[in-house]
């Protein structure tokens, strides 16, 4: 057991923030947020302190001292435990010291939030990838892909100009729209990760690495994703990956020395081929389905920075907790059934909005 301390995290916007406050608050530690607005149904929760700090968005260099701020000081929080990839790639910026990270640092975090290194280890280890072009320069996009395909940024978030963002991703249907996409990058363009569209049903991969291995393995299934062009899901359900996979995972987490809790994405196609997507180096949207199965993975994160040697003790014959919901994810989804497909390859498996409903 871990012995009861101050834990900051944020972005407090992101998904799992509520079940991760829920999951430290059980184990006893004081919780304080950062966020970019005070304006938070967290801020009902009995939390040490709630701080608004400006997000990198719009100030990459004032946020990472915003977050200097927080961590200094003798009443500063013992650990930071990062929610999302903005606040992943903040911890780092910032430059706090590792040890007061509870979570992805370092080459972790740096693979965690850049998709060419997971593809190598990803393959290294076996998982199943789907055919995959790096871009790095220009002239990369002169080969034959196997269109039609997704052209999307190899890291998660990026400076350029003073603040932190996301490239877009671009579909490919044929070879003029490949070229119009050369002719508008850059000699020194971010890597972009060039791959076949597959169509599937997302799976998410989740455990927790200590020194002896992994423990506490868990899953889900999306029911459906708020956009059904790709992205979380909204609803899901708990489901545990087989032997197979597991191993995969393994040795996939082996590759890039991971410790701590995970989470990688797959998706999963018609045949059953389970296509490796990336890895999460910080907490998932689902966290709900593993905490009602007693999997406190925020809680043992937390362990974990205090004792390198910590081992959670994992629930035996825990109850499946069934299907989870995010109700405004779920609303979201609605509107972009409405909205519609915005390609041939989507409009296949497109839900009709009044089944949806």
């Amino acid at each position: 057991m871990s012995t009861p301390c101050h834990v900051l995290i944020g972005f407090a916007e992101a998904l799992p923030a509520p079940e991760v406050v829920f999951s430290l608050l059980s184990a006893g530690h004081r919780v304080s947020v950062f966020a970019r607005s005070r304006d938070l149904p967290l801020g009902a929760l009995p939390l040490a302190g709630l701080h608004v700090i400006v997000g990198p968005e719009a100030d990459a260099k004032a946020s990472a001292a915003a977050l200097v701020g927080l961590m200094t000081g003798a009443d500063a929080p013992d650990f930071v435990l990062p929610l999302d990839d903005v606040g992943l790639w903040l911890t780092g910026e910032a430059g706090i010291d590792p040890a007061r990270i509870a979570g992805a640092s370092g080459m972790q975090a740096a693979a965690a939030l850049d998709k060419t290194v997971q593809v190598e280890a990803a393959r290294a280890a076996g998982l199943a990838l789907p055919e995959t072009v790096v871009v790095r320069v220009p002239g990369d996009l002169d080969q034959v892909l196997p269109l039609p395909v997704i052209a999307k940024p190899a890291l998660a978030v990026r400076v350029e100009g003073g603040t932190l963002g996301k490239g877009d991703a671009t579909y490919l249907r044929d070879t003029a729209q490949q070229q119009a996409l050369k002719a508008t990058l850059e000699t020194d363009m971010e890597p972009l990760l060039v791959q076949p569209l597959v169509a599937g049903q997302g799976e998410g991969v989740f455990g927790f690495v200590t020194r002896t291995g992994v423990v506490g393995w868990s899953g889900h299934t999306r029911v459906r994703m708020m956009n059904p062009h790709g992205s979380g899901s909204s609803a899901c359900r708990a489901v545990m990956p087989d032997a197979d996979l597991r191993a995969r995972v393994t040795a996939f987490l082996n590759a890039l020395n991971w410790r701590g809790a995970f989470m990688v994405e797959l998706l999963r196609d018609a045949d059953g081929t389970a296509w490796f997507m990336e890895i999460n180096g910080r907490m998932w949207g689902s966290l709900a389905l593993a905490r009602r199965q007693g999997l406190e993975y925020p809680a043992w994160a937390v362990a974990q920075a205090q004792d390198a040697s910590f081992e959670p003790n994992v629930p035996e014959n825990a109850p499946n907790p069934g299907v989870v919901r995010n109700l405004g994810r779920e609303i979201l989804h609605l509107a972009f059934v409405l909205r519609g497909p915005k390609s041939e390859f989507h409009r296949k498996g497109w839900p009709r909005f009044m089944q949806s409903v």
